[in-house]
Formats: structure tokens, sequence, C-alpha cells
């Protein structure tokens, strides 16, 4: 069996069926059906995604679990105390504000409101009104599925991950509807080694140095159309069906590149009704290694959300 969007994982024995020209909507169809079977079955969520070692054994290799608290000073934490000697932190978050380039029309700009301030009240506080997909979020498995995890539903443990690194900033820099193809992936695994189970799979496509220049980032056309880099479906079937991901991170705006999002969106449509997530809008990620690093993603918990914003760190 051949895919018009892959080539030689679909020749192994599996039950996903491979995309067809112009059907893709049916191995989206049969990807979450066979998840949702295994589901039914008994087998666990936290075994499905491959979790129970994995993690563990990533985060006790850093000295994680058992490092020793650091006498810090008020104002900054020695991560080296805290982390061991030769630790690299990185904030793979913007800073978000009511300026953010939102992804229009989907994503409504937020308003602050400072409600409170110390010299009347005797303290600060904004009132905040917000998408949930503002600024660096993450887009929860419940977004395209009301049977899947919400926010407050997504295990912690899925929160902390194995971080694979893609590089296509080259390739984006010539083609704004540049994407992460199962090609790259291979690639990936031909250099460092199959997939880490519970891995977050990220593009670095050195779209994040555009967050200041709107125009840059969506690149739209005379109809309207945006031009941005994403996962292309081929990679997202690939992820759902032989790997055991948490889900994957972009530096763009949306999982799916900024034409794909109106060509029907299949990367969200693979990805998250079988309970992976993913980050869009993360910072810094070229400033992480293709493999070794980390990530640990801080989520807003609020009861049956769809979305929320996150401040995700990598560490190596």
């Amino acid at each position: 069996m051949k895919a018009v969007f892959g080539d030689k994982y679909t020749e192994e024995d599996d039950k996903i069926l491979a995309h067809k020209a112009g059907n893709p909507e049916e191995s989206v169809q049969s990807a979450g059906e066979v998840r949702r079977e295994a589901a039914a079955s008994g087998t666990s969520r936290r075994r499905m995604l491959g979790l129970s070692g994995a993690l563990g054994a990533t985060v006790a290799g850093m000295g994680l679990l058992d490092a020793t608290p650091a006498a810090a000073a008020s104002t900054k934490v020695d991560t080296h105390k805290l982390l061991g000697r030769g630790r690299t932190l990185v904030d793979m978050s913007h800073t978000w504000g009511s300026d953010f380039p939102g992804f229009t029309p989907f994503v409504a700009p937020a308003t602050f409101d400072q409600v409170a301030t110390l010299d009347k009240e005797g303290y600060n506080t904004f009132m905040i009104t917000m998408d949930e997909h503002s600024g660096t979020h993450m887009d929860c498995p419940k977004h395209f599925d009301n049977g899947a995890w919400s926010s407050d539903e997504i295990p912690a443990e899925n929160l902390i991950a194995p971080l694979v690194v893609i590089r296509i900033a080259e390739r984006a820099a010539k083609d704004p509807d540049a994407l992460v193809t199962y090609r790259d992936l291979a690639k990936w695994e031909s250099r460092h080694g199959r997939i880490p189970d519970g891995a977050l799979v990220a593009m670095d496509s050195g779209w994040a140095d555009r967050i200041n220049d709107p125009e840059r980032i969506y690149n739209r056309d005379a109809e309207n159309i945006p031009h941005f880099p994403g996962f292309g479906w081929d990679a997202s079937e690939f992820l759902e069906s032989r790997r055991n991901v948490v889900g994957i991170s972009v530096d763009s705006p949306s999982m799916d590149s900024g034409e794909n999002n109106f060509k029907g969106a299949h990367t969200h449509k693979i990805l998250l009704p079988t309970n992976h997530y993913g980050i869009e809008w993360a910072a810094n990620t070229g400033r992480l290694p293709e493999a070794g690093a980390v990530a640990v993603v801080g989520l807003m918990k609020h009861r049956g959300g769809f979305a929320g914003p996150v401040r995700m760190f990598g560490i190596y």
C-alpha cells in the first residue's frame, strides 16, 4: 500500500488506511476509530501513549527527580544547582499581551483592563478577557472531539516529554507554505534513532522570529488566505499511527499550515481526536538541540477547556 503523502511506513502491516488521493478524511476517520477501539477494549490511556516508563527515565536521567533544592536569591534561581551543572533552560513561550498577533478570524484579541491599582486599592489586578487560543498555547484534544481530553483531563505526565526538534527553517525561508513531512521524520530517525515514546515533536521553522511583524507572519494573498508553515498530513498520520507521541509543537500560528487551515485542518483532525495535543506559537525552538532535550509544559487547567495558554520550557 502506498500513500499519497508518505511511502515506506505504509508498507508495514497496520490497520490504519493510507491517505487516498482527494479523500484524506477516510484515513483520518480510520485512525480515530482504531484508537477508540483500543480504548474500549481496555487499553489504558497511559499505556496507549507509551508513557509508563519513558518519561520517568528521561527526567530521572537529567537529575530532575532527585535534585537537591537550591538556595536561591529572591529574584533568581540558580538552575545549575537545581537541574545539575551544565543544564540549559530555554523559555519556549512568547510574552503575550493585547497586541499579540492573533490568527484572525479564528482568534479574537485579548483585552487587559487594570481594575485595581497599588495607589488606590493597595494592590494591582488585571481583568483579562481572552480567547483560549491566545499567545503560546495548547490546542487540547477536545478542541476537535467532544469525547477527547479537555485541558483538565490531560495527565500531568503527558506534560513532561522528550523533545524531538525537526528543522525546516531553510525551506520555510524560501517557501512560506513549507511543511514538516514524513520524510523529515524519517531523516531525523536516521540520525537519532526511533522517535522516543511519549515525545513532543517540535517544528523549528524560524517563524517565531517574525512575532513582531504580523504581515510577514501571515503572508495573506489576494484571497486573504494566510501562508505559514505547519505539519503535513503525512507526518501527522505517521505520528498518530506509528509512533507513541504526546503531541506536536509549532513555532507558527497553527498546527496546520496557513493554507491547510482552509483546506480542512486535517493535522488537527488526525491528532487531536486521538488524545494528542498541539502547541502553537512556541518560541526559541531553534535554541534547542534536535535530540536530547526535555519539554515541560505548564498548561492552564480549567474545567472542560478546549485550549489554554502555556508557559513551556525546554531543558537539555
